[in-house]
């Protein structure tokens, strides 16, 4: 439990701490924020795969991730080079909390569970990604940027206080790393539904806002996607657990917020197809990791499973920009909603035979 509760005060503190460290950055220009985070994804990914080769402790990991944010906290102060550098320490900081936290729940908890337990975790997650954004518009209002950084020491002390709780399983290093077809499938999937919804997230505020649609539209986009990721998490960790093996559906759900992105002109529209978003990846996501953590070397698998969020964020949500424009932009989702569904119906076709060979009857 204490690893859900980690995974909590994360998405707290980062919620509550990055909006509004980004909106005080935005004297840098696009171009320069768009470099600070370019950095930090490769950061991040380079993190999850050297815990895969390299190896290391959850409990470590965490206790290293909670010292990078103390570290963090004070450097959007310092200039744009301190912004870099926070965001890079910061997304570190974040990848290692994930992996370790990911390790405990798949080495703990039995294979009969899992999807309940990834569950619980993210919904954990969301409820903190809802409360945070309100306490750091709070904190900022009233002391600025300086006041985020104090929030963000407190909570890395909190944080680094809760790991000393964890349980400490190994990543333990590894040169070969071998995965079953059913991974691969998994983790395709699980790339190009991070694709679509970072897609849309990304290039459907600026696409409202240049039609000149109210700035509500998008606040429902949002708020809705966190209600949708919400409700999303456990009919996801009880299909797994009960050997329901319907990846498909998660990725139906994104191609039809892929199909009504381009009309989400209003309010209305805007929060059905952020709902959509939200409940297909809530759905998917303890579905996909839980079939990851069944691998044999668990915590490698899981390392580099999660990278498939830092792939479309560095390549595909670029690709998908680099359109010309914000409908075509958003019209690319399609072609990554598509593309996961023929790919997690592969993986719905082969799964149940592969779940029955790894977990006991």
């Amino acid at each position: 439990m204490i690893s859900h509760l980690l995974m909590f005060m994360l998405m707290f503190v980062f919620m509550g701490s990055d909006p509004y460290i980004l909106r005080h950055a935005h004297v840098y220009g696009s171009a320069a924020i768009g470099v600070a985070s370019g950095l930090a994804s490769l950061a991040s990914m380079l993190s999850k795969i050297a815990t895969a080769l390299k190896g290391l402790r959850s409990d470590l990991g965490s206790r290293v991730a909670s010292s990078l944010i103390l570290l963090a906290s004070p450097l959007p102060l310092l200039g744009y080079y301190g912004f870099v550098l926070y965001m890079i320490l910061s997304n570190t900081a974040f990848a290692l909390t994930v992996v370790s936290t990911l390790v405990v729940v798949a080495e703990a908890v039995e294979p009969g569970r899992l999807g309940f337990h990834y569950a619980l975790r993210g919904i954990l997650m969301s409820v903190g990604g809802i409360l945070g954004p309100f306490v750091g518009a709070f904190i900022y209002s009233s002391l600025g940027l300086i006041g985020i950084a104090l929030f963000q020491a407190t909570s890395s002390v909190i944080m680094f206080i809760m790991s000393k709780g964890l349980k400490g399983f190994e990543v333990k290093a590894s040169s070969t790393l071998e995965f079953s077809k059913e991974w691969t499938l998994a983790y395709l999937t699980s790339l190009f539904l991070a694709s679509s919804f970072m897609i849309i997230s990304t290039y459907l505020p600026p696409y409202q806002a240049s039609l000149g649609i109210a700035l509500v539209a998008t606040s429902s986009y949002f708020s809705s996607r966190a209600l949708g990721s919400l409700l999303g998490r456990m009919p996801g960790g009880f299909m797994f657990d009960k050997g329901l093996t319907f990846f498909f559906i998660p990725s139906i759900i994104m191609l039809m917020a892929s199909l009504l992105a381009p009309q989400a002109l209003s309010a209305s529209t805007s929060a059905l197809v952020g709902f959509l978003v939200g409940f297909g990846w809530g759905i998917a996501s303890p579905m996909l990791l839980s079939l990851a953590a069944l691998e044999s070397k668990k915590g490698n698998s899981l390392s580099l499973f999660v990278t498939g969020w830092d792939v479309a964020t560095m390549f595909i949500v670029p690709l998908a920009g680099s359109l010309g424009s914000y409908d075509k932009s958003l019209s690319f989702s399609i072609l990554t909603s598509t593309l996961a569904l023929l790919l997690s119906a592969l993986l719905s076709l082969q799964a149940r035979r592969y779940l029955a060979s790894v977990r006991p009857s």
